[in-house]
């Protein structure tokens, strides 16, 4: 029997379910030594050259490893970037779409062993938009594809992640509804307004579609910008030798430090030298600790650690007013706190970029918020209080749901690929 896989490839997590020609199966344990086996932390570890472990195993063989080797994280969001090509790991050159290929190898192969089959097909899910350049969209999903080809997929189709929970979130419906369905994951928050009914819907229902590429990482990276990065060096000031200008650490560094992606990547030699050079140009004692700080995070290879703890931080005010951050390692003794409303000054500017994308595909539809009748929310990053209060404010209370957090995608995915399972 000919089945396809539903893939939702996700920028912090990934999930896996399908179809045959008789209907959806459900979601893949693909990742066994994870709390829920049906959701793989979207995370490479080597240790040494051409070993490789993903998911759970990844994040606990680097533990044991004491942060030894190389870990990658959120490596979707360079999908679009033309910039990023790939990466040396143990001297050997890795591109992007080799280093994604092993994640969707490994969906592939332990799919295969839990359904005793070989299988090629695949739907796979992407964010409404990579980007809202249509050339960096398209280099996306091409970049996409090809890393599917490498894992040994034979037949590759692509379904808007909006889209896909749609077909999830048309079950719950007794009758005809125009539906907001907003897909808030790692990386890209994602939106749809569509005409829902119980038996599902067509293309031409499909009113809008949008997003942004700010989400979970964006709000991690906030924290870091305002409350943890002046602790290694942000705001620092120094004087070049020879120079009379006091200058500041260059604003696209400090980007990279507030990315997960990017901070796993500055172990460059090029960076080290320029951070060993801040420590002798800075003007006050407590900015050169700070800058060594910032190299022992990176030469130690710290990053994925902090921003485990900054992730953490940011999940306590889901339901406590307060957060801390707390990071311990020999030479770096982090240990702060901000409450909710710190946490909003912080992340303002994404949560108003978010809302403004939101405000886009509604406008984009033809409608009003009045003549939406239900929201759908799904994604890890739907919980965050800012986020809920922006969608109350718009729609109320009354319309707002919340389902499976995880699981509305890659459902949704498997419904879309039982259309083609069906058609042989």
């Amino acid at each position: 029997m000919s089945a396809w896989l539903a893939i939702d490839f996700g920028t912090s997590n990934s999930l896996v379910a399908g179809a045959h020609e008789k209907g959806v199966f459900a979601p893949i344990p693909i990742d066994p030594s994870s709390p829920d086996p049906t959701i793989m932390k979207s995370v490479l570890y080597s240790l040494r050259r051409n070993e490789w472990s993903v998911g759970n195993e990844a994040i606990s063989l680097y533990y044991e490893a004491g942060a030894e080797g190389r870990v990658l994280k959120s490596l979707k969001k360079f999908l679009p970037d033309p910039s990023f090509q790939g990466t040396q790991i143990h001297g050997q050159y890795y591109s992007l779409e080799d280093l994604l290929a092993r994640l969707l190898r490994t969906m592939r192969e332990r799919s295969e062993a839990h359904m005793g089959q070989d299988l090629k097909k695949v739907v796979l899910g992407h964010p409404a938009l990579f980007s809202p350049q249509i050339e960096a969209h398209q280099r996306a999903l091409s970049r996409l594809e090809k890393s599917a080809q490498i894992a040994g997929f034979e037949e590759i189709r692509f379904c808007p992640e909006p889209v896909a929970a749609a077909h999830n979130f048309a079950k719950i419906l007794k009758s005809e509804k125009i539906v907001l369905v907003a897909d808030f994951g790692g990386g890209t928050s994602d939106f749809t307004i569509i005409r829902l009914r119980p038996e599902g819907f067509t293309e031409q229902d499909v009113l809008s579609l949008g997003g942004i590429s700010l989400a979970g990482d964006a709000f991690d990276g906030s924290i870091m910008e305002h409350a943890v990065a002046p602790f290694f060096g942000s705001k620092i000031n120094f004087r070049m030798p020879m120079g009379s200008n006091t200058l500041n650490l260059p604003k696209a560094l400090v980007r990279k430090l507030c990315s997960p992606a990017d901070l796993m990547l500055l172990g460059k030699k090029e960076y080290i030298e320029f951070f060993r050079n801040l420590q002798q140009w800075s003007l006050d004692k407590g900015d050169a600790q700070a800058i060594e700080r910032l190299e022992l995070l990176i030469e130690e290879r710290q990053g994925y650690h902090l921003f485990e703890s900054i992730e953490e931080g940011k999940k306590m005010l889901s339901s406590h007013p307060k957060a801390n951050v707390n990071y311990q390692y020999p030479g770096i003794d982090l240990d702060l706190s901000f409450d909710k409303a710190e946490f909003n000054e912080f992340s303002a500017k994404t949560i108003d970029a978010i809302l403004g994308a939101l405000d886009k595909t509604v406008a984009d539809s033809g409608l009003s918020y009045d003549q939406i009748d239900l929201v759908c929310c799904t994604g890890g990053t739907a919980r965050i209080p800012a986020l809920n209060e922006g969608l109350i404010s718009r729609l109320g209370a009354a319309k707002l749901e919340l389902h499976l957090p995880f699981h509305a995608v890659v459902n949704g995915l498997a419904e879309h690929a039982y259309r083609y399972a069906k058609e042989g």
